[in-house]
């Protein structure tokens, strides 16, 4: 009992001085109150804005965007740096959600009307403003990043977005941004430099050896879209909210990811890929999207008998390829394989003729790693019988969902015809629930 008092003096003796050291700076709902999974994060102090600056400087210096978008910059720690960089960054666009730190941002628009600007608005709910804009043909997000520089897809990146999130269904937005040619991808291929939980992370860019319960479609379609790098490890501690304390019961299906570096957040860039549409043509990607999808919802679901559905009688088309495979390689030859988080893959190119050696009947949609479905959906969709098939009727009835459906979460489940498997239905949504505590 004498311990368990000792222990708990300790941690509020923690959070005493934790208050204490920003109370000045930050609101008291962001000192006091801890959470599991925060969608926003805040750079807390100076120092950590030093050392993150230092991490990504490499990153930023050979990035050829004029334009930084920053995420909740808050008291502005990070944003200084943004304001050293004068030859990089005509422009700096802080997105804040809190009004508490307006005035204090507003000052900075004051010092620098040209090339600062202050919104008050929240960034990671991005995906509800576009639904709202769908709803009632509105403009938000066009208002929203009014001061975006706007590209076509091939060109350059029209800019760089920094910040710190914890929100798995922001990811899920900005897949489908690309997907559908909507929200902030309908501006050009803006690349980010994030702050996220682990356990996001690794669900996004992990291998299919990690097992169906982490690789599943939106790992599948985030390596086919973008290209991804691991940058760093930031402590947790010294960004703001902090992090609940959780702990993982023996019967946590993921508990083995939960336990990936608690006391980080990864320091992560990624931009979509600028040949996409040559690998798929834009007014495939909708089919892309829903080939994926369904074909992921069990992990259980084998190839051929599952593509027979809407093409019967493929199967030996597939299982006799006469066709050789495009290598596979590194698209940073420099980056360290060991210095990557467990279960995570290094960014690769994709190709549409990376082929699976050997289908059987036996063959999982599992096994194939992002570029080999990518070009399994290639083959399909190069079939005379496609357009004649029962996907693309079931195609159409999942986009007019799309219409009704006004949570990215569920869009997902609006989608998914069965749920095969025990843990096909929570695996996403327990995504979502991880949080930033994992090995």
């Amino acid at each position: 009992m004498f311990i368990l008092r000792r222990f708990y003096s300790a941690r509020v003796q923690t959070r005493r001085q934790v208050v204490e050291r920003y109370s000045s700076e930050f609101p008291e709902k962001l000192l006091s109150k801890k959470q599991k999974i925060p969608s926003h994060m805040y750079v807390a102090n100076a120092e950590i804005a030093k050392e993150i600056n230092s991490y990504i400087d490499p990153h930023v210096r050979e990035s050829k965007c004029d334009t930084i978008l920053e995420l909740n910059p808050g008291v502005g720690h990070f944003t200084r740096h943004l304001l050293d960089r004068e030859k990089q960054f005509r422009k700096i666009i802080l997105l804040e959600s809190m009004e508490h730190f307006m005035p204090r941002l507003q000052e900075l628009h004051t010092l620098y009307p040209e090339r600062v600007k202050v919104h008050h608005a929240d960034f990671v709910t991005l995906w509800k403003l576009a639904y709202m804009d769908k709803m009632d043909n509105g403009s938000r997000v066009a208002e929203l990043l009014n001061d975006v520089p706007q590209k076509a897809y091939r060109d350059d990146a029209n800019m760089l977005v920094f910040g710190a999130v914890g929100s798995y269904t922001f990811f899920k937005h900005l897949i489908n941004s690309i997907i559908f040619q909507t929200s902030l991808y309908n501006l050009g291929r803006c690349e980010m430099i994030l702050a996220v939980p682990p356990p996001i992370y690794i669900h996004l860019t992990c291998q299919n050896d990690i097992g169906y319960l982490l690789y599943r479609s939106t790992s599948v379609l985030f390596q086919i879209l973008f290209e991804h790098r691991f940058i760093a490890k930031v402590p947790r501690e010294h960004l703001l909210p902090h992090q609940a304390d959780y702990n993982v019961g023996k019967s946590s299906k993921l508990g083995k990811v939960r336990s990936i570096n608690p006391e980080y957040l990864y320091l992560v860039k990624f931009v979509p890929r600028r040949n996409l549409h040559d690998l798929c043509p834009p007014d495939d990607l909708s089919a892309l999207w829903f080939f994926i999808k369904q074909n992921f919802v069990s992990r259980r679901n084998r190839i051929i008998p599952n593509v027979e559905k809407w093409v019967p009688g493929c199967g030996p088309r597939l299982i006799i390829n006469q066709f050789k495979s495009e290598s596979i390689t590194p698209i940073y030859p420099d980056e360290s394989v060991k210095k990557l988080p467990p279960y995570s893959r290094q960014s690769t190119n994709m190709s549409s003729r990376d082929y699976y050696p050997g289908i059987n009947i036996y063959t999982q949609f599992g096994d194939l790693r992002p570029s080999q479905m990518l070009t399994l959906f290639t083959q399909f969709r190069q079939w005379p019988e496609y357009q004649e098939s029962s996907f693309l009727a079931s195609l159409e009835n999942a986009l007019l969902k799309l219409e009704t459906v006004n949570d990215e979460q569920n869009l997902d489940d609006s989608i998914n015809l069965t749920e095969e498997d025990d843990i096909s239905h929570d695996a996403a949504d327990e995504i979502d629930e991880i949080p930033p505590k994992v090995k």
